[in-house]
């Protein structure tokens, strides 16, 4: 149901901001960045009964954005490919590689700070890792929820964001390479991450 509720509020606001009569800017550029992500601790079915856990590893994002805004409010959708790591404590490590679409929704509380929220769809495609197989996972396409902050100087941007997942998605986790499990983890993002920013070109004005 929070799916639907995200997806209505995203299609109100883009419309919203589509027929404003309202002076706007129009910017673009590109972003990289880094992911702190957690699978959390896996659930064994195997004779290892008790969780095992897991650990955050750095990974990446790079992508692009387009920002529309109109006096202090902003909607900013983005478009990047974007890679998850956790350690399985003394086994291996799970690798998840998505293309993302946030649609961030921003306000400007003070000279460059601006605060921003909005839903992010992800489509996974490809679970890694190199000495455990994987079964299915229940959902190919998931939403979730982005929340955080921005500061800008000049044409670069410095960007803090908390990420969690909505979409229930459960992966089997099966034993290879003489490694004896048979578990399952919640791969839903509950993920902290950190991106730079470069605006390319000049602001555009629009007014309609």
């Amino acid at each position: 149901m929070k799916d639907y509720y995200l997806l209505i509020i995203s299609i109100f606001l883009i419309t919203y901001f589509s027929n404003s009569k309202l002076h706007s800017q129009v910017n673009y550029g590109i972003k990289i960045g880094v992911n702190f992500d957690n699978i959390g601790d896996i659930k064994s079915t195997s004779s290892l009964k008790n969780q095992i856990e897991t650990a955050s590893i750095a990974s990446a994002h790079i992508g692009m954005f387009v920002q529309l805004q109109v006096v202090d409010i902003y909607i900013r959708p983005e478009l990047q490919i974007s890679q998850n790591k956790s350690d399985i404590l003394s086994l291996d490590q799970i690798e998840i590689n998505k293309v993302e679409i946030p649609i961030l929704i921003g306000y400007n509380i003070f000279g460059p700070i601006s605060i921003f929220t909005g839903p992010i769809f992800q489509n996974i495609i490809s679970i890694k890792s190199k000495s455990l197989n994987f079964g299915n996972y229940t959902n190919n396409f998931t939403m979730g929820l982005q929340i955080g902050s921005r500061i800008e100087f000049g044409k670069f941007g410095l960007g803090f964001r908390f990420e969690r997942g909505f979409t229930d998605n459960e992966i089997e986790i099966l034993g290879n390479n003489n490694i004896d499990i048979e578990a399952y983890s919640d791969i839903r993002p509950k993920l902290w991450s950190v991106s730079l920013t470069y605006k390319l070109g000049k602001k555009k004005d629009i007014e309609y």
